[in-house]
């Protein structure tokens, strides 16, 4: 019973150990049995052909620092995002204010060449009567078109 006892202990005690060991320093075999099917153990195969296989290295970055620098990288992405965003708008709202002004300036041409080329301009009052437009009035309305030629056609 004392050397069933010692030899448990020992063999518990053996067992423990391989377990603490590094897993670096560990060996494995790779080897097909006789049906054909890749075996990989820790002890070579009784018999016919085996290689070593070496355990994969460690990571380079410790986890958590791998971690952090993604977290890092991923709070980057998407600032460049929103500021690919806020840029479009801003962009947008540009090329839309140009449209807009463009538009102006093409119907303030269109008036000044209306108002020069007819001297007799009807307008309607507030009663709804057809009148002509006071020379005075085409005038100021002359100016006021070239006003906004000079404002929208830059």
């Amino acid at each position: 019973m004392n050397n069933k006892l010692s030899g448990a202990i020992a063999a518990a005690l053996f067992a423990g150990l391989l377990c603490l060991a590094n897993p670096a320093m560990a060996k494995f075999y790779k080897w097909v049995d006789e049906n054909g099917v890749t075996q990989y153990t820790q002890t070579p195969p009784p018999k016919g052909d085996f290689s070593d296989v070496k355990p994969a290295p460690k990571p380079a970055v410790d986890p958590q620092q791998a971690q952090t620098e993604m977290q890092k990288r991923l709070e980057a992405f998407k600032q460049r995002r929103e500021d690919s965003a806020r840029n479009q708008a801003e962009a947008d709202k540009q090329a839309a204010e140009r449209a807009e002004k463009a538009q102006k300036c093409d119907k303030a041409r269109k008036n000044l060449a209306f108002l020069q080329t007819h001297a007799r301009i009807r307008s309607i009052d507030k009663d709804g009567n057809a009148t002509l437009l006071p020379e005075e009035q085409r005038q100021e309305k002359i100016k006021q078109a070239n006003d906004a030629i000079k404002k929208y056609c830059k």
